[in-house]
């Protein structure tokens, strides 16, 4: 028992310390700061789940909003679960504490307690509101509440059991494949992006919805788990009640399994066969590209500051091939060389690849890998300028990073947004190419900053990924590069016609590419001479 207590301790000491910013915050202040943080995160699920509650019971679906806040409780707690299970994947931590003389069984039960009680409290703060809801306004009593408090418990196991699931998932895919850190870090955004698009926007969902109670109930029974949970808290059917505790203590159970048999310690054991083995050797500029994006991949912070913009276009194009294209009415009317010009006949056809350029553009000015990419080598980059590489192909290597986390996506979505527009094929053509050159462009600017501000004497990786100068700057000066770009396409939609669209690309392609041009020049002198004389 007292070996469990100190594992949690250690558990909450990590937990207060992840607050606490370049090591120079008092622990209480830390602890402080994540109480507040938990408290506004309590407060913001609680009205969510009330408003949405209250909302359905106004329209006559109250077990509907109880079966909404339990899905939505499972959602969040699975989100949690999914981050906190492809975190512990890509740790070392559980490997350190099996080296150690502690009982496995206290490490799983420390492990698995933690996230258990962190799903109790997000199932408390979407269900215990929401059902108040329903007992003050709808016709519930205070059995119904006295349940949903015994269902705060159970619910649970389900989110738990799915993303221990999904942790052994990763864990396996890093021992057998190269690709396993890819596939967490990708799973817990797509993780965080559903959160974001789902839950802040449930209330107005629930306000838009307009179902009788028998069509509610049909929707229900499709998911018959939810609609068990449901109807035992709602109704407190004796068969209901004992199907959700069923389906809620044997998964419970299977993943105590599932987490104490993946815990089998560090593999020491040399491998001493005879068998031949066959080695590849790269190119130098093969091996530094490799190494710039290992050092990216290793890094969460790194990739959580640096994939925003990347996120962001894929949500925007998402939700515009779900919902379909917005329909522009604009009354009002521009006055252009004596003639009234209509703005919203100016958006079809091409045009629209003006107004994904300006958008993807904005997207492409926060989103690069450039700037902290010199200052991360710290005081190890002596290690680089011995190697028998070029300067130039390790500064290379850098803008391929920043290039292949975007542009692939950029195109993508660019094709997507072109079809669903009608911008036709020689649109959808300029369009790929001015993106990519603007991103190219600010993906210069951000090595060129980052060689002039460069910092080695960092002890957070933090203070340059997030607030280095270098970075501050390179943000400042790219959003107005990619304003500057906008003024030309929006005057260009305003014009009109496909001479002023396709001059317009065209200027803006011939001004990019200048602009790339030069800072590749500055890059190849300046940035090379700056890099060789670095010292760690």
């Amino acid at each position: 028992m007292r070996t469990l207590l100190i594992l949690l301790r250690t558990e909450f000491l990590s937990l207060v310390n992840s607050m606490n910013r370049k090591g120079k915050t008092p622990f209480i202040i830390a602890a402080v700061g994540l109480a507040l943080l938990g408290l506004f995160m309590i407060a913001m699920f609680g009205i969510i789940g009330a408003s949405t509650a209250y909302t359905l019971v106004k329209k006559d679906l109250p077990e509907f909003a109880i079966f909404v806040s339990l899905s939505l409780s499972m959602i969040i707690a699975l989100m949690f679960g999914v981050m906190n299970s492809t975190r512990d994947a890509r740790s070392s931590d559980t490997d350190m504490l099996l080296s150690m003389p502690i009982p496995k069984s206290s490490i799983v039960i420390s492990k698995l307690l933690g996230m258990y009680l962190l799903d109790v409290l997000c199932a408390a703060v979407m269900i215990l509101p929401s059902t108040a809801i329903v007992c003050l306004r709808g016709p519930g009593s205070e059995a119904l509440f006295l349940r949903s408090v015994l269902i705060v418990f159970l619910v649970p196991a389900l989110p738990l059991f799915i993303s221990l699931l999904i942790g052994s998932f990763i864990s396996f895919l890093r021992k057998a494949t190269k690709f396993g850190q890819i596939a967490a870090t990708f799973l817990s955004f797509a993780v965080l992006m559903v959160y974001m698009i789902v839950v802040p926007n449930l209330s107005g969902y629930a306000e838009k919805l307009d179902i009788t109670p028998a069509e509610a109930l049909s929707k229900m029974k499709a998911i018959p788990p939810f609609y068990w949970i449901t109807e035992a808290v709602y109704s407190g059917d004796a068969l209901c009640l004992l199907l959700t505790v069923l389906i809620t203590v044997i998964p419970m159970v299977l993943a105590v399994y599932i987490h104490a048999r993946g815990l089998n310690g560090v593999d020491f054991h040399a491998d001493n066969s005879k068998k031949a083995r066959t080695y590849k050797s790269a190119s130098p500029r093969k091996a530094v590209i490799t190494m710039e994006f290992r050092r990216y991949f290793s890094s969460m912070n790194y990739i959580m500051n640096t994939l925003v913009g990347s996120l962001f276009l894929v949500a925007a194009t998402v939700f515009l091939l779900i919902k379909g294209m917005p329909t522009i009415s604009v009354n009002e009317a521009v006055e252009m060389n004596g003639q009234t010009i209509d703005i919203a006949s100016r958006f079809s056809g091409a045009a629209w690849a003006l107004v994904w350029s300006i958008l993807i553009m904005f997207f492409a000015s926060i989103t690069y890998t450039t700037p902290p990419s010199v200052s991360l080598e710290g005081k190890r980059i002596w290690l680089n300028k011995s190697l028998p590489i070029s300067t130039r192909d390790i500064l290379f290597s850098k803008l391929i990073v920043s290039i292949m986390i975007f542009q692939p996506i950029s195109i993508i979505c660019s094709i997507v947004l072109s079809i669903i527009s009608g911008c036709g094929i020689a649109g959808c053509l300029l369009l790929i190419v001015l993106t990519s050159l603007a991103h190219l462009l600010f993906s210069m600017v951000g090595l060129i900053f980052g060689l002039v501000f460069v910092r080695l004497d960092w002890t957070n990786e933090a203070q340059v990924i997030k607030s280095g100068m270098g970075l501050v700057i390179t943000m400042i000066v790219n959003f107005f590069l990619a304003l500057f770009l906008s003024i030309g396409l929006f005057v260009a939609i305003i014009i009109g016609g496909n001479t002023a669209i396709f001059g317009a690309f065209a200027g803006e392609i011939i001004l990019v590419g200048g602009l790339c041009a030069g800072a590749y020049a500055i890059i190849t002198h300046y940035g090379v001479k700056k890099y060789e004389s670095l010292n760690g």
